[in-house]
């Protein structure tokens, strides 16, 4: 089955990429809909689209399923775990490995989500060199760069993911780059792999409080961490402090509230005030800076629930 989405709010976006729900967090306008085209092939998931609007992102890989994903364009600015994405870049994301990102507008990937049961049986041994909860970048060796070119091709015609033989070629493709794979490979470093926990423990001690603005003094003791870490984890792990991040994190909420609220029976201000937002005046400016439209404009579209433009 191909199906392609067109996605203009983050929450049509979020399980659009095959195998994967992504928490995202919208940090601007954009000047486009974010599209991602998805196949299922049954033994391997293809997911290849490009964002069209800024966002930072946390995903967790299923623990039945390892990921590869070649970054085929890489605005600056763009990172997982703290490192800088460039194009051409292939990584295998670890089953059961959580990651965070900034994601750019223009960023474009191409994703294989694959059962890691799958993987394993053929790789044999070689998978064990691949922990669990790592995000690798692979390669040179000139099976990944086969697994760079199968993914570049099917970037371009994803529809050919539907043939027969394409789910098995590709597995032994993806499974050849990973054994070609050293133990000598490194992952991408466990302090900042320490500074993802960091955020994530955060995000989950917010989340949990309903605190959307919290205090540094509540983040570093949610976190077990010092000031300086936690902005130093935020830095590397999503790119910016944790003031900015808990910023852009209620203004995606209150969007989003905002987009699900009835005119006819709520207000811009009983949407602010459940979300602890007191200086209205503030927060519609930086609403308005941060997506183009005041937050009554917004709340005067009210949507449907629906799942994007699909074509």
């Amino acid at each position: 089955m191909l199906q392609t989405i067109e996605a203009v709010e983050v929450d049509e976006f979020s399980s659009a990429v095959a195998g994967l729900t992504i928490d995202y967090i919208r940090t601007d306008a954009g000047s486009g809909p974010c599209r991602v085209t998805t196949v299922d092939s049954g033994s391997v998931q293809l997911s290849t689209g490009s964002m069209g609007f800024s966002a930072v992102a946390g995903t967790e890989i299923p623990s039945d399923l390892g990921v590869f994903a070649l970054i085929r364009c890489a605005p600056e600015g763009s990172t997982w775990c703290g490192t800088e994405l460039a194009e051409g870049q292939l990584f295998f994301l670890a089953p059961g490995t959580t990651f965070l990102a900034a994601e750019p507008e223009g960023l474009a990937a191409t994703i294989l989500a694959v059962r890691y049961a799958e993987l394993g049986r053929t790789a044999d041994e070689h998978c064990r060199t691949f922990a669990r909860h790592s995000v690798r970048p692979l390669g040179p060796s000139n099976e990944a760069d086969l697994l760079r070119e199968t993914m570049s091709r099917v970037a371009v015609d994803p529809a050919s993911a539907l043939h027969r033989r394409w789910a098995p070629t590709t597995l032994e493709v993806a499974t050849a780059a990973v054994t070609s794979e050293r133990t000598s490979v490194h992952d991408l470093g466990h302090r900042r792999l320490d500074s993802g926990k960091i955020v994530a423990d955060a995000i989950d001690w917010v989340e949990s409080s309903w605190t959307y603005r919290p205090t540094m003094s509540e983040l570093c003791r949610a976190t077990h961490a010092s000031e300086s870490r936690v902005r130093l984890a935020f830095v590397e792990a999503v790119g910016v402090p944790p003031s900015q991040y808990f910023q852009r994190r209620l203004l995606s909420r209150f969007r989003n509230d905002l987009l699900d609220g009835d005119p006819a029976s709520s207000s811009v201000t009983e949407i602010a005030t459940a979300l602890g937002v007191t200086q209205f005046g503030r927060m519609a400016g930086r609403y308005r800076q941060a997506y183009g439209e005041l937050p009554s404009d917004t709340l005067r579209r009210h949507r449907r629930h629906g799942v994007g433009a699909l074509r």
